[in-house]
């Protein structure tokens, strides 16, 4: 038969982190001992918690964070900058910079709901309004935000219409869209198709609004009240040292393409440690953005004309309400990198991953973790 109490008193002759009760375990009330139960369990699951991202760590090359608002459970740095060249000076440290890929979308949204929060711009307004000679109609700064416009994707185009040899910059790729015209996807509002074209806009849009580049409005304006001091972006990396290349699941290295030149879509470099100030000050703390402008930023807001879109999209982060509660994340995929970010609101979990080597080392680690929190 089951005895209660030599259940417990095994439970605490084992696992010594939770202080044992100051009177006999038979005379512990119900309340007291729930709340036992309640420090064990917490101690298992941290435990578990950690043990997971250990084994991430086994095959991560990069850097993960795990934390509930203010307390880092787990912060590890592990593997090379250049797979090739495993040597000290190439070890990843603490502020070595990744390429955080479409996660960067996040801070060019935070950019245009600020000129919006200053009326600067509408969400209504059409983007011939900052961009005279765009050749589409009828698309506002909402649709690109919300990847409704239907506009192609540039990562498609043929890259021999370009000089492969020299960055690419927003503004030249807003003169081939005005100049070839390429075939738009569908009618605005009509669809939801996630597509880089909409974001690298904005960055244009924002800088002609502005007056300043990009990388300086953002720095100026996002970057700097998040306390974010080592983050750039890619057409900063020649400024930089300590920052970590791309390579595929083939160990191979990526070489420059002529693609990084564009930014707003990606092309923001972080470290877990910069990223969760930023999670922090922008989602929790609302040190950029008033806090009801965060929360339309992390709630659905790309309502379709008819029916309803296939993902659940806000400004510049996605949105999953399932089985693990309601997630704010986004992930990123470019040139050898492959990164993760998921915020939580109800616990304020926060669990970042960012890996310089796609070897697909990141996936399914979000959900491991979040059934280990939410488990009984």
């Amino acid at each position: 038969m089951f005895n209660f109490f030599i259940f417990l008193q095994i439970i605490f002759a084992t696992y010594t982190p939770v202080e044992k009760p100051q009177k006999p375990l038979a005379q512990l009330s119900t309340v007291e001992i729930n709340q036992l139960f309640q420090e064990v369990n917490q101690n298992f699951k941290s435990d578990a918690l950690k043990a997971e991202l250990n084994h991430l760590c086994e095959n991560l090359n990069g850097s993960v964070l795990m934390a509930f608002g203010n307390q880092v459970l787990f912060k590890k740095e592990v593997g090379y900058k250049r797979l090739a060249k495993k040597t000290p000076e190439n070890i990843i440290d603490a502020e070595t910079l990744f390429d955080l890929a479409s996660i960067s979308k996040q801070f060019t949204a935070a950019a245009v709901l600020k000129l919006n929060e200053e009326k600067r711009l509408s969400l209504t307004d059409n983007v011939t309004k900052f961009l005279p000679y765009f050749p589409y109609k009828n698309i506002t700064i909402k649709h690109l935000l919300t990847h409704t416009s239907g506009l192609p994707e540039y990562m498609d185009f043929p890259e021999k219409d370009f000089n492969q040899q020299m960055p690419l910059s927003n503004t030249q790729l807003e003169n081939y869209l005005e100049r070839i015209k390429p075939k738009i996807l569908f009618q605005p509002g009509v669809r939801f198709k996630y597509i880089n074209t909409n974001y690298a806009l904005l960055a244009l849009i924002v800088e002609t609004i502005t007056g300043l580049s990009f990388e300086q409005y953002v720095r100026k304006e996002i970057f700097t009240p998040a306390g974010l001091h080592l983050t750039c972006f890619a057409t900063e990396l020649n400024t930089k040292i300590n920052y970590a290349k791309g390579h595929l699941a083939d160990r191979s290295e990526r070489p420059f393409h002529f693609q990084n030149g564009v930014i707003g879509d990606k092309g923001v470099y972080t470290n877990v440690e910069e990223l969760y100030r930023w999670m922090k000050s922008y989602l929790i703390d609302y040190k950029v953005l008033p806090q009801n402008i965060v929360e339309q930023a992390t709630q659905p807001q790309n309502k379709l004309l008819k029916g309803t879109p296939s993902e659940l999209y806000g400004y510049g982060l996605r949105i999953e309400d399932g089985a693990n509660g309601y997630l704010v994340y986004h992930g990123g995929l470019w040139r050898g990198f492959q990164n993760n970010m998921v915020y939580r609101p109800s616990d304020q979990y926060i669990f970042i991953a960012l890996s310089n080597f796609r070897n697909k080392a990141i996936l399914g680690v979000n959900t491991k973790l979040l059934c280990i929190i939410d488990g009984a």
